[in-house]
């Protein structure tokens, strides 16, 4: 199940968020969507995605940050993009390089709390993240639970793991292509995950979905243990009816004692009865009547020479 898009929902940039916050916000936004250049001797920052949302979330904090124009449009259907030119893209460099330049842009080591690094955190998810939880139905194959936040680079892929672990987060490192991934796999790592970036309600769904999988699994257990139970028993039940058939045409039957002939009779004529409705039908205990009929299979097999008759 994909939930991506629900997460994404929840991680936009919040009212309450402080002003290093909405900073760590956007240097995500630029280290995983951001390129730099330079053309007609000014230097731009453009920040490109196949997506609308975050180039908007993108544009919105520029100008709230930085207060500087910016130019927003769509390439062609394609992709979306924002640019920014000469003075406001040197405003942006230094608002989410912590003032190290152009080379540094984006530098994790200027985030200082646990708040700023999980707005890292939205930003780069609302950028470049998916999120998979499993089925609630444990027989469908399907994605199990995976979070992955991409780069384009193992250096900034690196940089962010270093900055999860800070925050006792437990991710991993994968190169895919010409990205990296930075990625969860366990339910318990994903989750801590979704709580780190403020995704509750994400959360919420991943610990139904794991409550109603365990219950579902509880279900099949238990089914699956009645079923092999029932094979168990008409597989006994087989075989002490072979086995007086063989008594009866050996002639030994007649030798048997009285308990163990209305044992046979008994089970002959209530073949589909189980050993309790058996033992309920005979007035006498399931063990009495099991220990009975175990005497007779055990007869009538040797009778048949340990063989069962086809």
């Amino acid at each position: 199940m994909n939930i991506t898009d629900s997460v994404k929902k929840e991680i936009l940039p919040r009212e309450t968020d402080g002003v290093n916050e909405k900073k760590a916000y956007l240097c995500a936004l630029v280290k995983c969507l951001g390129s730099i250049g330079i053309s007609g001797g000014k230097t731009f920052l453009e920040i490109e995605s196949k997506h609308n949302l975050p180039v908007i979330t993108a544009v919105g904090l520029i100008k709230e940050l930085c207060d500087v124009s910016v130019e927003y449009g769509s390439g062609g259907g394609k992709s979306f993009y924002v640019r920014a030119e000469g003075e406001a893209a040197a405003k942006i460099f230094s608002l989410v390089g912590e003032g190290r330049g152009i080379t540094d842009l984006g530098d994790t080591d200027g985030i200082n709390s646990r708040q700023e690094a999980a707005a890292y955190a939205r930003g780069a998810f609302l950028a470049s993240g998916s999120a998979y939880i499993p089925s609630v139905e444990p027989a469908e194959k399907s994605a199990g639970y995976h979070i992955e936040f991409l780069f384009f680079g193992e250096d900034a892929a690196l940089e962010f793991q270093k900055l999860l672990h800070r925050c006792a987060l437990s991710v991993q490192t994968a190169q895919k292509g010409n990205y990296c991934s930075v990625y969860a796999k366990s339910e318990e790592a994903v989750s801590d995950a979704l709580v780190f970036m403020g995704a509750t309600d994400s959360m919420m769904l991943v610990a139904d979905v794991s409550m109603r999988r365990e219950t579902n699994n509880s279900i099949n257990r238990v089914t699956n243990c009645s079923l092999a139970n029932m094979e168990k028993s008409q597989e006994a039940v087989v075989r002490q009816l072979r086995a007086i058939n063989a008594l009866k045409e050996s002639g030994e039957y007649e030798k048997l004692d009285d308990r163990l002939k209305a044992t046979c009779e008994a089970r002959l004529a209530f073949k589909e009865a189980s050993l309790e409705e058996l033992a309920a039908k005979m007035g006498i205990s399931k063990s009495g009547l099991n220990h009975r009929l175990a005497r007779i299979t055990a007869l009538g097999e040797r009778k048949n020479g340990g063989r069962e008759k086809d």
